[in-house]
């Protein structure tokens, strides 16, 4: 058993001074739910936490860069007098802001804790990610989604070559175990949820369908989330022209309608190209529905997938022509719906494990 899940764990908590820099919701995106878990895991543990949310909130839309700057300012304010303080690391150029708020950190003599969300400057060496390594010094801790997203990272930054590894399985929402398991069956009905743009594969969600169509296979397309840009538009015209009756889009999807959406679909179709693709919390979120997952090799979701009855292709560019021979005459199982959320549970175990020592390690200061 960790230290940080023994009885008198918290005792040794209280005594540190613990800073939490992030954005926290609204709004509902990958980092911000991140940050809020994360505060809600230590929060039991470290009794003189401090939060500063460095989001941009429900500001109106030309305000929000100035709440997210005026609150990122706040949060380098906040770093005097902590034993440790933990930066949920921005992405582009938001990376400066938080090298400033490392640099003050280490300045204080605080031990840094670097949460790194994004596979961006995973995959190639970034002059700004090397500012914030030495910036934070030799000491900072650096934590990464995956065993696969750590080995990349000391690839590209050798000045880090032990990364702490933090899976986020424990993110979603976990009455979606609560589904019935899929029974056996003939009917393929695929699902793809989020937000609807090309990077994240709605051209290839779309193909994949009416190839299906076309090859005489029993289909159907349930489509849900946001259409953040006018080709996404175009797209679900295009599957329900081609598709008709064989294809629903659902619009946003929340709390029960996203449950209804798990039960009916039997496999969920995520082919991304999104450059900071990391962990996609919405596989978890299938897996954990006991749906077979249809994605691409984005960031760690091989690794992700690995224990699942998953199909994972090389790229979005060959998703379509990669998964079609695959789906082709496939069926449902109560097998691989039980496989699916068994590697969801492993899942989910490995990363709660991975929290406990993160909590031992902080409690150390």
């Amino acid at each position: 058993m960790s230290r940080g899940t023994e009885p008198g764990f918290s005792v040794t908590g209280k005594s540190v001074r613990l800073n939490i820099i992030g954005p926290m919701p609204p709004p509902f995106h990958g980092q911000s739910v991140a940050t809020s878990h994360m505060v809600s895991t230590l929060a039991p543990h470290f009794t003189r936490m401090r939060v500063t949310d460095t989001g941009e909130g429900k500001g109106v839309g030309w305000l929000r860069p100035f709440v997210k700057l005026a609150r990122t300012a706040r949060s380098w304010w906040s770093v005097r007098g902590s034993d440790a303080v933990y930066i949920s690391v921005n992405v582009g150029n938001g990376m400066w802001l938080s090298t400033v708020a490392a640099g003050l950190a280490r300045a204080a003599g605080a031990q840094l804790f670097l949460h790194h969300h994004s596979y961006a400057y995973v995959r190639e060496r970034k002059r700004r990610m090397v500012a914030l390594t030495r910036v934070a010094g030799p000491g900072a801790r650096h934590i990464v989604l995956a065993k696969s997203m750590a080995s990349d990272l000391r690839l590209a930054m050798p000045e880090i070559p032990h990364p702490l590894v933090i899976g986020n399985a424990g993110l979603i929402d976990r009455t979606i175990l609560e589904l019935p398991l899929k029974t056996d069956s003939g009917d393929l009905i695929l699902g793809h949820l989020g937000s609807l743009t090309l990077t994240k594969g709605i051209v290839e969600v779309v193909d994949l369908a009416l190839a299906l169509h076309q090859a005489g296979a029993r289909i159907r397309l349930i489509v849900g989330g946001s259409t953040l840009d006018s080709e996404a538009e175009v797209q679900l015209e295009r599957a329900a022209r081609e598709l008709g009756e064989l294809f629903e889009y659902r619009g946003p999807l929340l709390g029960e309608a996203k449950h209804r959406f798990f039960r009916e679909i039997t496999h969920f179709v995520f082919p991304s190209r999104y450059v900071h693709e990391a962990v996609p919390l919405v596989l978890y979120e299938a897996l954990a529905a006991g749906v077979v997952c249809v994605a691409t090799s984005q960031g760690s979701i091989p690794e992700q997938l690995a224990a699942s009855p998953s199909v994972v292709a090389g790229s979005a560019d060959s998703f379509a022509e990669e998964a079609l021979p695959v789906l082709t005459g496939a069926s449902v199982s109560a097998k691989t719906s039980l496989e699916c959320r068994q590697a969801y549970q492993l899942a989910l175990r490995e990363s709660e494990r991975q929290l406990a020592d993160l909590i031992d390690l902080i409690a150390r200061q």
